[in-house]
């Protein structure tokens, strides 16, 4: 028996079991997975890592470290540069550190795939009946007793999905994200590209005929990635959807046409963002079942960062679990400022996506970097 089952060893994931394992048992279910991530650093992110006394060790870190995000309004044909003080990393080796740092008290399955998890009524603890946990840890199948479980499993959360359904609120996009060969990629003289720094700079890309959320290029030692995040149509939610991969190719398409050469892709990553239409949609979960981190619909709505609130709502959920108070509510006191802050991100996505008012924006150059 396991005081805490969790699903997904990501940063939600990794952080909740360290902070929970001196005083709780705790079985951690790991998926090998490559997720489909910008490995960014946002500074809320990086101060969090403050607060929880970590350092990024050397290999974590990913080059160059950019110092500006490029913005393209293909709508208006405008673009500007802005200061941004974020730090650019490996992902997986990111993730594999915080891995690193579990005492050996917690139970890692590695290759572990969550089914499914239900309740044997025929037992009844002192905390109410325990849940049985179905996974399969290298193809095997297995179960497990938890008292507590705890989707960290991400935007496509199964946890969430099994208890508490579909929430219309959330929205749900395809990011498609290639990986291209840095010395391959040219940029014709006399041309829109030569005025950006694909190599060394951030970009995002706006084109509402694309996506109503944004695209984005993103240098990574040797190498480029161009990505995007389309909406995901909710008659058709297979995430080959032809639509989708039409208007990804479209963002590659329209590299090319100003000038931006970047070969054959090395390869494609897949993967779900939710997007909470409102603050509200967040579920912390309830009874013995809590979610955290994208999970729990904890993501940025206007860029999708999901590591600095993976990392704080796992601290939040721990702080009250380890308190010895009634686990939810804890939960959602400690997770108001983070809720917040949130909610304030929500006053800035009509000034990014709405095309007028953004092209207003940028016009004035407001915040842009004078070159």
């Amino acid at each position: 028996m396991y005081d805490i089952g969790i699903i997904g060893a990501g940063p939600a994931g990794a952080t909740l079991a360290r902070l929970v394992a001196s005083k709780h048992r705790v079985l951690l279910l790991n998926k090998d997975r490559q997720k489909c991530c910008g490995g960014i650093l946002a500074p809320e992110s990086q101060k969090l890592l403050a607060q929880l006394d970590l350092a990024l060790p050397l290999h974590t870190l990913a080059n160059p470290q950019p110092f500006a995000v490029t913005v393209i309004d293909i709508n208006s044909k405008l673009i500007n540069h802005y200061p941004r003080q974020y730090i650019n990393i490996k992902r997986n080796k990111f993730d594999q550190w915080l891995l690193s740092l579990l005492p050996e008290s917690v139970d890692v399955r590695s290759n572990a795939v969550y089914k499914k998890a239900g309740v044997d009524s025929k037992t009844v603890e002192v905390n109410g009946d325990y849940l049985i946990i179905h996974f399969t840890e290298n193809d095997e199948p297995k179960t497990e007793k938890v008292r507590w479980l705890v989707g960290a499993d991400g935007g496509a959360s199964l946890v969430r999905d099994q208890f508490f359904g579909t929430d219309p609120r959330l929205k749900k996009y395809i990011a498609f994200q290639d990986w291209f060969d840095n010395n391959e990629i040219e940029t014709q003289t006399d041309s829109l590209s030569s005025e950006i720094n694909f190599q060394n700079n951030y970009v995002g890309i706006f084109d509402n005929n694309l996506t109503d959320f944004y695209c984005w290029t993103i240098p990574k030692d040797d190498q480029l990635l161009i990505g995007s995040a389309i909406p995901l149509q909710t008659k058709d939610e297979n995430p080959l959807l032809p639509d989708a991969r039409n208007r990804f190719k479209q963002l590659k398409n329209y590299l090319s046409s100003i000038g931006l050469n970047f070969g054959q892709a090395q390869k494609q990553e897949i993967g779900l963002i939710v997007r909470p239409a409102t603050t509200n949609a967040i579920n912390l979960g309830r009874n013995n079942v809590l979610l955290v981190g994208e999970a729990a619909g904890f993501i940025s709505p206007t860029s999708a960062e999901g590591i600095s609130t993976a990392l704080a709502s796992a601290t939040a959920l721990a702080n009250a679990i380890n308190s010895n108070k009634n686990v939810l509510k804890e939960y959602k006191k400690n997770t108001k400022n983070i809720i917040w802050n949130i909610r304030l991100k929500y006053l800035k996505k009509p000034a990014m996506f709405n095309p007028r008012l953004r092209r207003i924006v940028m016009q004035s150059k407001l915040t842009a970097l004078r070159k």
